[in-house]
This record gives structure tokens, C-alpha cells and sequence, in this order.
């Protein structure tokens, strides 16, 4: 089947700059020097499809290499760019990103340059949506961020089992080696509790499989599902950087859920828990975080606040649960790395 070609070699094609720029349709990082009215480097921005519109002409397509560019720009130039609030950059290169994706679609890149494409991607979404996970719904909505970080792991994993079928491990360079394990990784905790990557995970050919990282991810998701918490919680602060960021997004439903298991498990009105053993549990930094989520859910907390009553009538089962928000361990981690070359997965060591 016959396929469009893209020839425009710019982040933006030339008849969509022009009418942005006379209809004043231009984004703050796309003006020069954020100067209103002065145009700076524009990028292609993502428009839904309609019935009534035409095929884009290959004039109005990107080639490979610019796409590859325009990603690389988003995630290491405007990722880095300081003078808005996070929440605006990822809009912008959210919005961007989505339309390289519908790009590659008309365009039906092969499975091999597919990856190089959504890969980053993913690792983006996945870092936003722990960087953003304290911001209003206004902000930011991490239902959408986590529809298309789904979206776009599908068509990736789709991919590596496209070239499973026809390509040898020694067909691929060690990047390219290592760059799927930390995505394979990052998919069992992403789905953490769910049976569908634990049963991928046991089909993956044996250098994934025995791949360390990997091996890390795939026992906290089988400790997940046999309920052993404890080890999920010990081995989320061995995760590196964004996978231990986007684990951290899921950390709050875990604290629930064992608190409220407390509550069975040490249900005596004599009993109480010690604060330091439970901040050591639940990973948590200090007294006073733990203490309010003890009281969020309606826990008491003995006067010289050491130690907390479990109380299984107490437990308040219609509390909301609480908001994801900055881990000590990830942000050590985080304040280590070159953050662009992490996204862009020319990094993948802790």
C-alpha cells in the first residue's frame, strides 16, 4: 500500500508558519525571546482530523530526520527552559508531541523507527506525570497524561513484538538493547497490580528477562499481586530515576491501603505502633507527613506523637485518597541526573 512521504525538513511546515504568524496564533515558546509578535522557532502543532479534510500533501509532512530533530528540541530546549512553570512547558510539548505522533501514523513508520520515536515520549510523559502529580486539575490532568503514556507504550510494545518475529537479539545495538528494558521495566510498575505485564514479562526473550532492571520491576509488580506490600515498598527506592518517579505517583493508594491493613493486623486499644518503624515502612521522611496521614484517615496519634492506634472502626474507608506528590528518594535521584539526556534515553544508568 502506497504511503506519504514527508519532504518538509522544518520543525514546522511552511504554509501552517505563515498562517500561524499572520493569524497571531503563536505559542510563548514559540516567540523570539517570548517578544510578542516576533516569531522565534515554530513547531508543528496538533491538529484533530475531520471528515472534510483532505490527505496532507508531503509538503506538509515532516521527514524522519526533522521529526527526530523536532523531539529532540522539545525535550532537551524547551524542557529545560526555566521562565514559564513546568505546567506550560509540558502543554506545549505535549500538544507538539501529539502531533509527531499523528505524523508517523499517516506516515506508517516501520516498527524500528517507531520506537526511536515513542520512546522518549514515554519517558517524558512518565517524568511529567510524577513532576506534575502535586498541580490542580487545571493544570494538569493526569488521567489524559496516563491515556496516552497507555497509548503509547501499546504501540511500542506492538513494535517490539513486530521485530521479535523478524529480527535476532544480535540484530539490535546495545542502546537499542537497553533502552527497551527500561521501557519493558517501566511498563510492569506502571501497570503495578495488573496481571497482563507479569504474563508478558515471563514471554520476553531471555536478555530482557535477565536484564537486572528489568528483573527489579517484575518482582515488585509479582510482590504487588501476591499482596506482599513490604517488598514493593523496599524496592521502590532501588528504581532509578523516572521509573522510580513514575512509582511514586502510585505510592499514596499503597500507604492507604496499608494503614488501613493496620488496622486489622494491630487492632487492640492497647496496642499502638512506633512512628519510626512506620516512617521506615512507608517511606516517608518525617514525623509530621506521616502524622497527617494518620489523621487524614482518622488514625490517633498518642500525645508524645512516637506512636500510632490502629483501630479498625476508625479507619475512615470513605477518605479520599491522598494526593501524589514529591519523594525524598526520587528527587535525590532526579537532582543527579542531566534530566534531557535521561528523557531522551542516552542515559539509562541511575
Amino acid at each position: 500500500m502506497d504511503h506519504i512521504v514527508g519532504t518538509c525538513d522544518l520543525f514546522c511546515p511552511t504554509d501552517e508558519a505563515k498562517l500561524r504568524i499572520r493569524e497571531k496564533l503563536l505559542h510563548f515558546y514559540e516567540l523570539k525571546n517570548g517578544v510578542k509578535n516576533q516569531p522565534g522557532i515554530l513547531v508543528k502543532e496538533f491538529t484533530r482530523s475531520a471528515a472534510d479534510v483532505k490527505t496532507p500533501k508531503a509538503k506538509d509532512l515532516r521527514t524522519e530526520a526533522s521529526i527526530t530533530r523536532t523531539v529532540e528540541y522539545l525535550l532537551k530546549d524547551i524542557l529545560m527552559d526555566t521562565r514559564k512553570p513546568y505546567h506550560v512547558a509540558y502543554d506545549f510539548i505535549f500538544d507538539r508531541l501529539r502531533a509527531v505522533r499523528r505524523e508517523i501514523v499517516i506516515q506508517m513508520y516501520d516498527s524500528a523507527n517507531t520506537i526511536c520515536i515513542l520512546e522518549p515520549i514515554i519517558s517524558f510523559l512518565a517524568y511529567s506525570r510524577y513532576r506534575l502529580s502535586e498541580e490542580p486539575i487545571d493544570k494538569f490532568d493526569p488521567k489524559i497524561c496516563d491515556q496516552h503514556l497507555q497509548e503509547c507504550l501499546n504501540g511500542v510494545l506492538y513494535c517490539y513484538d513486530d521485530l521479535d518475529e523478524t529480527k535476532k537479539k544480535e540484530s539490535f545495538t546495545l542502546r537499542q538493547l537497553e533502552r527497551r528494558c527500561f521501557i519493558e521495566s517501566l511498563y510492569q510498575i506502571f501497570h503495578l497490580g495488573s496481571i497482563e505485564p507479569l504474563a508478558r514479562g515471563l514471554t520476553l526473550p531471555e536478555h530482557v528477562r535477565q536484564d537486572a532492571g528489568f528483573r527489579l520491576c517484575f518482582d515488585i509488580s509479582l510482590a504487588y499481586q501476591q499482596g506482599n506490600l513490604y517488598r514493593v515498598l523496599m524496592g521502590f527506592p532501588r528504581l532509578p530515576h523516572i521509573i522510580g518517579a513514575l512509582a511514586a505517583t502510585k505510592l499514596q493508594f499503597i500507604r492507604r491501603r496499608l494503614l488501613q491493613i493496620f488496622t486489622h493486623a494491630y487492632h487492640n486499644k492497647q496496642l499502638s505502633v512506633p512512628v519510626t518503624y512506620l516512617l521506615r515502612l512507608l517511606l516517608f521522611e518525617s514525623p509530621d507527613r506521616l502524622i497527617k496521614h494518620c489523621t487524614h484517615y482518622n488514625l490517633s496519634v498518642t500525645s508524645d506523637r512516637k506512636a500510632v492506634h490502629f483501630i479498625k472502626t476508625d479507619f475512615n474507608i470513605s477518605a479520599d485518597t491522598l494526593q501524589a506528590g514529591k519523594e525524598p528518594f526520587v528527587e535525590t535521584k532526579l537532582a543527579k541526573i542531566y534530566l534531557p539526556e535521561i528523557v531522551l534515553l542516552k542515559a539509562l544508568k541511575n
